[in-house]
């Protein structure tokens, strides 16, 4: 018995992971297959546990990775926002992608976010190609809320939007507008639809453009 256990054991020490390639049950399909399954689950464990500890706000539960992206489109945004005011009150909490947002629905709401608690929710969240470009938030859009955002803001409030800088681009602002008037009376006289949310988009970049590197 003494030698046949040796024999056992030296056989099970010459044992490698490279004779695990010659057994059926292991191939790399599977593995990718179990490692999959596995990371689901962890993430909906942790959405259904780990989420609802959190103090947020009701809103419709969204689906791994992509969140409530497929419940918004463009055309009927508004009024899908509407029906979900309706169902889970005038604050509302969503997943878009990986990211968790807070839509307050009525005008009292945004009053209190955007007056009575407006420094709480002063800072906004950046991306990372936004924070190498300006170099961590140095510039005056994604700068968090303290001294160095109020020294932009002074700077800015002293030199760039005074009225005499102002004044001294009223040409090429009304140069910009007559031009989305002329676009959107072509639009009406072909039967197209306007898009006024584009042409002021449009009326905005054109005007920064010209302000900043005086073309369009």
């Amino acid at each position: 018995m003494d030698v046949q256990g040796n024999k056992l054991g030296s056989s099970f020490g010459r044992f490698s992971v490279a004779d695990l390639n010659t057994l059926e049950w292991w191939s790399v399909e599977r593995l990718l297959v179990v490692g999959l399954v596995g990371i689901v689950t962890l993430f909906m464990f942790s959405q259904l546990f780990w989420g609802r500890k959190r103090n947020l706000p009701l809103g419709p539960r969204g689906l791994p990775i992509i969140g409530n992206i497929h419940q918004l489109r463009n055309d009927t945004m508004h009024i899908t926002f509407m029906q979900m005011a309706e169902k889970y009150g005038p604050i509302m909490y969503l997943k878009l992608g990986s990211r968790g947002v807070v839509v307050a629905s009525t005008a009292e709401t945004a009053y209190e976010f955007v007056k009575v608690q407006d420094l709480v929710w002063a800072g906004r969240q950046t991306s990372m190609a936004h924070d190498i470009l300006t170099n961590y938030k140095m510039d005056i859009a994604g700068a968090p809320y303290g001294p160095y955002w109020r020294h932009l803001r002074k700077i800015c409030a002293q030199e760039l939007f005074t009225s005499k800088s102002l004044e001294s681009f009223r040409f090429p602002r009304a140069q910009e507008f007559n031009q989305m008037v002329k676009s959107i009376m072509d639009d009406v006289q072909e039967g197209k639809i306007v898009q006024l949310n584009l042409k002021l988009n449009h009326l905005a970049f054109n005007n920064l453009t010209r302000m900043m590197l005086n073309k369009r």
